[in-house]
């Protein structure tokens, strides 16, 4: 059976583009991929990628080259639980 995309058969002319907006909680400022929900590990390549950008990362120290996350502000940790049960 051969896959075909349906009414895209034939190209697209266009792409809409969306933007994701949620918050990333850090600890103690340590703002790097190893606390990042977004870092998956492969096994099979032995190195972790970033599930945002598909950016192999080569440390988990530091945050990859294409990371789009910005930091806002601090939160004492009562309040980030609080965002984060809701």
């Amino acid at each position: 059976m051969k896959y075909t995309m349906g009414k895209f058969d034939k190209g697209v002319s266009k792409y809409t583009v969306c933007n994701l907006d949620i918050n990333v909680y850090f600890p103690e400022n340590e703002v790097m991929c190893r606390w990042c929900p977004f870092l998956t590990h492969y096994d099979s390549i032995e190195r972790d990628k970033c599930s945002l950008t598909n950016e192999i990362l080569f440390t988990k120290e530091f945050t990859g080259r294409k990371c789009p996350l910005k930091i806002i502000n601090d939160v004492d940790v009562e309040d980030a639980v609080n965002e984060t049960n809701v």
